[in-house]
């Protein structure tokens, strides 16, 4: 999504500028903070309607938002549990997204198990003409992008600045949401130091890793004891098939004890999103330096100043029409006995497979181990039915440097759809086709964002759970593929 001035939806933290989040949305927040002390209701505006959807458990997040929407003095409807809404009768979530805009909502909060859903919610309702926002309230593992800004107010309240500390994070990093949120606003700070406290089977994603350049990490809790900020997420049990053992140990490790609390900095600001299972005993819950009460009470002028941003922006545009991402372009088109003798003369190693072919398609500098998956693709979509054989080359030294694949197809030619789709995912490769004796090279542009091909590998994406979101890839410079929806980054043969 395209990073504007006006702020209408909060999706996720990474969709949010530097300077919207700290120039635009904090100040605004904080502006919010006197007034909820005092309980001073702002003016009543019942014309306004705030829909929450909650198909997951909350008592923090939808409770600030009912406070929030009650000193906004707006309408507030409430969806509570997976089994309240026709979701429960395989209702898709676009079909119940339109009936909530139509039903007059204007903000849509929603917390949902499936990844991508609050994204998809909005690009949907902004396409079909809803002035309708959208709030992530946390979806599944990915982002939870309101409690990050709470986050970011707390540490603003109790720490005094939000550059030049050290934050440790403890507990499950891989599942924790939470967690993702705040590691992503923070990358935009400066001289800020990272501690990691985790295990094997809570280790954080390297994609969150990569956003830091001083970042360390650790299985033992004793690393905390220089931090400046302790931030705790807890074993999410409903994301993990543990067996109650490694449940126990895992509780049990990340449990903030007298002892580590007697260890840390006497100005440590201890945080935690909640709910907590067992990382504070009732012997160490009571210490001063634990803040997680304030932090959660952070939730309602924060949420105010989002609903307020919303109402003011909803006529934004936030998402940019569809655009063709690939252009293919012919880069060569000559006689087949020239290009032959071009190659000869060159020793090139494309004499090795273009002298068998007279009539086909020559699917060429295809990455080690994607082109068998080419292949299954082409087959599925049809291409090779009622056409000549198929040959794959596997690992062919190029001339300068790795190897790659080769796809012959003889007496095949490929719609130009399936070539943006082969290209979508694997934009190295190139089209040869030879047709009563000339040789055609095709190449394309190498998309930021393509639609429409391949497979999101996460099964919770929205993109596997509603028939009308279509699959959206961002390719990244490391050479993977990040889904636009769920935030998943994945290598390409995994998404073909």
């Amino acid at each position: 999504m395209e990073k504007c001035e006006s702020v209408k939806n909060i999706l996720s933290i990474s969709d949010l500028s530097c300077e919207q989040l700290f120039k635009i949305i904090l100040p605004k927040c904080e502006e919010e903070i006197s007034f909820v002390e005092k309980r001073i209701p702002h003016e009543n505006d019942p014309t306004k309607k705030v829909q929450l959807l909650f198909t997951e458990p909350s008592t923090r997040t939808r409770g600030s938002n009912i406070e929030a929407i009650g000193l906004l003095g707006c309408r507030c409807d409430q969806i509570v549990g997976a089994e309240a809404s026709a979701l429960a009768k395989k209702e898709s979530f676009a079909n119940t997204a339109r009936m909530l805009a139509k039903f007059n909502a204007d903000i849509l909060v929603a917390r949902t198990k499936t990844e991508g859903v609050p994204k998809f919610m909005a690009e949907l309702l902004e396409k079909n003409g809803y002035q309708c926002a959208v709030h992530n309230a946390g979806d599944g593992t990915n982002q939870h992008p309101t409690q990050t800004i709470l986050d970011l107010l707390t540490l603003k309240r109790h720490l005094g600045r939000l550059d030049n500390f050290t934050i440790g994070f403890f507990g499950d990093l891989k599942y924790g949401r939470t967690v993702h949120s705040l590691l992503t606003a923070l990358s935009y700070r400066s001289d800020i130091n990272v501690v990691l406290v985790d295990t094997q089977e809570t280790k954080l994603q390297k994609q969150y890793k990569e956003l830091f350049p001083a970042i360390t990490g650790s299985d033992e809790m004793e690393a905390l004891v220089d931090c400046d900020v302790v931030y705790g997420a807890r074993i999410q049990e409903e994301r993990f098939d543990f067996d109650p053992v490694t449940l126990a140990r895992l509780r049990a490790k990340f449990t903030v004890t007298p002892q580590l609390l007697n260890s840390l900095k006497s100005n440590v600001v201890i945080m935690h999103p909640m709910p907590y299972v067992q990382e504070f005993p009732p012997d160490v819950r009571r210490d001063k330096r634990i803040i997680i009460d304030d932090q959660a009470w952070c939730g309602v002028p924060v949420r105010i100043a989002l609903l307020k941003l919303s109402f003011e922006n909803l006529e934004a545009r936030v998402f940019p029409e569809d655009r063709p991402e690939i252009v293919l372009d012919t880069v060569e088109n000559v006689s087949l006995a020239e290009y032959r003798l071009h190659k000869v003369r060159k020793g090139g190693e494309e004499k090795q497979y273009f002298y068998p072919i007279d009539c086909g398609t020559v699917i060429d500098h295809i990455p080690v181990s994607i082109g068998s998956k080419i292949k299954q693709f082409l087959f599925t979509k049809g291409q090779l039915k009622n056409e000549g054989p198929v040959h794959l080359i596997d690992r062919i030294k190029k001339m300068q440097h790795g190897e790659k694949e080769v796809l012959i197809l003889r007496n095949n030619f490929l719609e130009d759809r399936v070539k943006m789709a082969i290209i979508s995912l694997s934009p190295t490769v190139t089209f040869n086709e030879i047709l009563n004796g000339r040789f055609r090279k095709i190449k394309a542009n190498i998309p930021s964002k393509v639609r429409g091909f391949g497979k999101c590998p996460n099964a919770a994406c929205i993109t596997n759970n509603d028939p009308e979101a279509v699959q959206t890839f961002i390719h990244m410079g490391t050479g993977s593929l990040k889904c636009w929806y769920c935030e998943k980054e994945f290598p390409k043969d995994e998404a073909i």
